[in-house]
């Protein structure tokens, strides 16, 4: 831990030119809201402490990004940014060294923020700059003959020639003494606000200029507008997708594959084209998924695959085969060596090891034992208008074509339905049942039959 770090994430701004009823940190960038990958990227610095500033949709900010290694400060009045940092002298006490991060620049990574740490060693400050064709709305840095930033020069403030410029990116380290002792003293701008990029210029008149710590413009890109989002998805889709290729996952078209961040995949895993893999999916080593497979917080097991799909918040055990076109999903949970077939749907069951359930059948709400059999067309009739009910289907069971299982309802052991059954009444392991409604049937054995 850097005992005397102490990071400050700004999220505090209306974010208005997000047009957006959502709050801008909040908006998802490859499935993890901005302002959480600025955060991760400062735990991997192991600060003493983390303090987000809220103030817009406080709530909602304060839920998302809620952990125990983060404190929420409220900036009642939205003042500026000098005045949201100095709302945080109290969650830093006992820091010597504080940084400040906006909620809005997603691709900002540890290593950046390692060098910045470094550019500052013995100066009062340092912040992230980089070099941009069009500065736009963000602030210029102005140097002295000798190299030293003097001042950031707000874009309202600005008369002078448009084209290239080096930019104030928002990403600041203090010495914190300095910080807490020069921080009151900032001025109120034409707007009424105070602005942290005034301790720039301060830093230089009292003859202790700042540092900076050079950056690629994407890197530092604040996202204040739907055309930076789409910039910064796709920028961070080409990092998670290069590094679980790096990490031995094979990726055979990245053009048509997305992985959100949180997901984890272990080697030697095949994605085909066409593939999105959400939320917190994990995936087992030798695992196919694809083509045109769509995962959503699910968990794949080893070997298995799973072709043009859907799993949503589900589990799906070792050695399985999915697809085409099955949907799993509401927290079902599929055994070791089972098959899934052609348009199956799985749904808030527990399948046992060995199932086979190859085409056009729906199992909600039940739980199908060891090696069963649900054949073409089989239905669990689980809702009675009101309450959802369930379905038990025991080992070895034969779940024959066209059956309609009215639950509640238990199929026993080895019991076996006949081609159109509607099963209304358990069924007692080993007995077999014909019929609308279902009724105890004799069935002849093959020997039986041949000599009829």
């Amino acid at each position: 831990m850097s005992a005397n770090l102490g990071v400050i994430v700004l999220a505090a701004g209306m974010g208005t030119r997000m047009k957006s009823r959502l709050h801008k940190v909040l908006h998802p960038v490859c499935g993890v809201p901005m302002g959480i990958h600025v955060i991760n990227a400062a735990r991997e610095l192991q600060p003493r402490t983390i303090a987000v500033v809220v103030g817009h949709q406080s709530e909602a900010v304060r839920d998302a990004f809620g952990a125990l290694d983060v404190s929420f400060v409220e900036q009642t009045e939205l003042n500026g940014t000098g005045d949201a940092v100095l709302r945080c002298r109290e969650a830093m006490a006992g820091c010597d060294e504080v940084m400040v991060l906006n909620g809005d620049c997603p691709l900002i990574t540890d290593e950046l923020l390692g060098r910045l740490r470094d550019a500052r060693i013995i100066r009062p400050l340092a912040f992230v700059s980089c070099a941009v064709a069009d500065p736009g709305r963000l602030g210029r840095v102005l140097r002295d003959g000798a190299g030293d930033p003097v001042a950031i020069i707000e874009a309202a403030d600005y008369d002078g020639a448009d084209g290239p410029a080096e930019i104030n990116a928002g990403q600041y380290v203090f010495d914190a003494a300095w910080l807490w002792r020069t921080l009151p003293a900032v001025p109120v701008s034409a707007r009424g606000e105070y602005y942290l990029t005034h301790l720039v210029a301060m830093a230089s008149e009292l003859g202790t200029p700042g540092a900076t710590a050079p950056a690629d413009a994407i890197e530092a890109l604040g996202v204040d507008d739907r055309l930076k989002l789409a910039e910064a998805e796709t920028a961070m889709r080409r990092r998670v997708l290069d590094r679980h290729m790096l990490a031995g996952v094979t990726i055979s078209d990245p053009a048509t594959t997305y992985i959100d961040a949180a997901a984890s995949i272990e080697t030697d895993v095949t994605i085909l084209p066409n593939t999105h893999i959400l939320g917190r999916s994990a995936i087992s080593t030798g695992a196919v998924i694809g083509p045109g497979t769509t995962l959503r917080n699910a968990s794949i097991g080893d070997d298995t695959s799973v072709q043009n799909s859907v799993v949503e918040d589900s589990t799906i055990g070792a050695h399985c085969a999915v697809g085409p076109f099955s949907h799993v999903r509401g927290g079902a949970v599929i055994g070791d060596d089972c098959q899934l077939g052609n348009y199956a749907e799985v749904k808030n069951s527990r399948v046992g090891p060995g199932v086979k359930m190859h085409h056009f059948s729906y199992m909600g709400d039940a739980d199908i034992g060891a090696r069963a059999n649900i054949a073409a067309g089989s239905i669990t009739c689980n809702y009675d208008g009101e309450h959802k009910h369930r379905t038990t289907i025991g080992e070895d069971a034969f779940i024959g074509c066209d059956t309609m299982l009215i639950a509640p309802v238990t199929i026993g052991a080895r019991a076996y339905t006949a081609t159109g059954s509607v099963v209304t009444r358990d069924v007692a392991p080993g007995e077999t049942v014909a019929g609308v409604p279902a009724r105890p049937f004799q069935r002849r054995s093959p020997a039986e039959e041949s000599s009829a």
